[in-house]
């Protein structure tokens, strides 16, 4: 699975909500979603295009739960990026 990390929707008794800023209950969910996941073998990669420091806090959280990989990325040059490795955990900077 591929996200951008940002939790802003969820589905709850078969309604979908959204909102920006992201709420507490969807963070919850967001994080027992990417638990239920990393129980399936699913690894979740998250492309960071957002500095700020909430959303990279939670990222990195989603990231260390899952075993995943969160690639810090300038919108401006996508060819240039940071990736946090929580597999060895080392950290890369790829050109």
């Amino acid at each position: 699975m591929i996200s951008d990390g940002e939790p802003t929707a969820h589905i709850e008794n078969g309604e979908i909500w959204f909102q920006y800023p992201p709420s507490l209950r969807t963070m919850q969910l967001t994080l027992r979603e990417v638990k239920n996941c990393t129980k399936k073998g699913i690894v979740i990669n998250t492309f960071m295009l957002d500095d700020s420091v909430f959303l990279s806090s939670f990222v990195s959280r989603m990231a260390s739960m899952n075993k995943g990989r969160v690639f810090f990325a300038d919108a401006a040059d996508l060819g240039k990026y940071v990736l946090v490795d929580y597999l060895s955990k080392k950290k890369k900077y790829i050109d």
